[in-house]
């Protein structure tokens, strides 16, 4: 839009003069040939580069005619603006060689009047030049500050998720502190003291006394079994599937290329899905540590509407597995450990599959409901 708005500017000041040389039908004629020259040339650069060449052509030959007819050196402001921005030289010197071959034609002072238009017409491409590059440079300023603010929030939402898993960990592992604490210490006091109450009923048989102290041992024998209910329910809610599942894998991370993905609402499901869960993971990755000679891992847990399943796979990634037989095959014999597994399905109203292929492959699914 500069470009077109200079180049109006530029006829204008021409008009000044080339309105004294031309009358009626060739003024006409003069005008719509500079406007068309303007508009075309703008179009040309403007719809890209492939047609750069076109526009470079044009203008050559344009500059070319004002050599050959000197009344068309109106055009030459026109020529001088497109040979700035298309940087071709050859156009500038021939415009400047058509001026000199048009001094018999003109006044002097009009000459010097276009050789300034044609010298203010480079100035205002050179402008318009610079203010072109300053907006493209700044809406790429501006593009890659949107793109880091992005990906500054994306990182600062991963640094929150990061920093509640932390604490939540921590508030896990206090749990399971304080659980610990209470067994070994109030625990371990309330068993003593149970003893020494029972030893002083042996000794004192007395009806009165003997009465107090079967009381004092109930009394302890309900502390001590809501402390230890306590406790179990401290520890249940300290069991996180994800955590649980990660500290297992630790062991493979130097042999293996993991991936596990775990997608479970841990705070809905019972300690004996939990458990459950926790234990046909640790089994299938026992199998993994003794038998599996491949490279690769895969590990996931979903939960379903109505159920849990678990898939744990250990594979080739180039597909070379010893136990490659093509499609997967479901197999029969087992050992102890898979029937553990199976054992633990059943017991949620579930099922267990074991495949082989390129690789080994366990599929678990529990019932929500037992």
């Amino acid at each position: 839009m500069k470009t077109l708005l200079d180049k109006v500017i530029l006829i204008l000041l021409a008009a000044f003069v080339f309105v004294k040389h031309f009358k009626d039908m060739q003024l006409v004629i003069m005008i719509f040939v500079m406007v068309t020259a303007a508009f075309l040339t703008s179009y040309l650069r403007m719809i890209g580069n492939k047609f750069s060449l076109i526009n470079k052509i044009f203008v050559l030959i344009a500059a070319s005619i004002c050599i050959f007819i000197p009344k068309a050196v109106f055009i030459l402001p026109i020529i001088i603006y497109e040979a700035y921005f298309d940087r071709h030289y050859g156009a500038g010197l021939i415009s400047f060689v058509a001026i000199i071959n048009a001094f018999n034609l003109f006044q002097p002072q009009e000459i010097i009047y276009i050789t300034f238009i044609m010298i203010l017409a480079g100035y205002m491409a050179y402008k318009t030049d610079v203010i072109d590059k300053n907006r493209i440079h700044i809406k790429k300023i501006r593009d890659e500050g949107e793109i880091k603010n992005e990906l500054l929030k994306h990182q600062n939402i991963i640094i929150l998720e990061e920093q509640d898993k932390n604490i939540y960990t921590a508030q896990l592992a206090e749990r399971n502190r304080i659980a610990r604490e209470i067994h070994d210490n109030v625990g371990h006091m309330l068993s003593r003291s149970l003893l020494q109450v029972g030893a002083m009923m042996v000794v004192h048989k007395e009806e009165a006394i003997s009465q107090e102290l079967k009381d004092l041992r109930n009394t302890l024998d309900t502390a001590m079994n809501n402390i230890r209910e306590s406790v179990h329910d401290i520890r249940d809610d300290a069991i996180d599937i994800e955590i649980s599942v990660n500290e297992m894998l630790k062991p493979l991370e130097s042999k293996f290329n993991l991936n596990f993905e775990c997608d479970v609402e841990n705070d809905n499901m019972s300690k004996e899905i939990k458990y459950a869960i926790i234990n046909i993971v640790k089994e299938a990755v026992s199998n993994i540590i003794k038998y599996s000679d491949n490279d690769s891992v895969d590990i996931r847990i979903d939960e379903h509407p109505s159920m849990y399943q678990i898939i744990v796979r250990d594979y080739d990634s180039l597909g070379h597995s010893k136990d490659s037989e093509g499609e997967e095959v479901e197999i029969d014999h087992r050992g102890m450990g898979l029937d553990n597994i199976i054992k633990r399905a059943e017991q949620f109203n579930g099922q267990a599959y074991f495949t082989k292929g390129n690789g080994f492959r366990v599929f678990v699914r529990l019932g929500k409901n037992i």
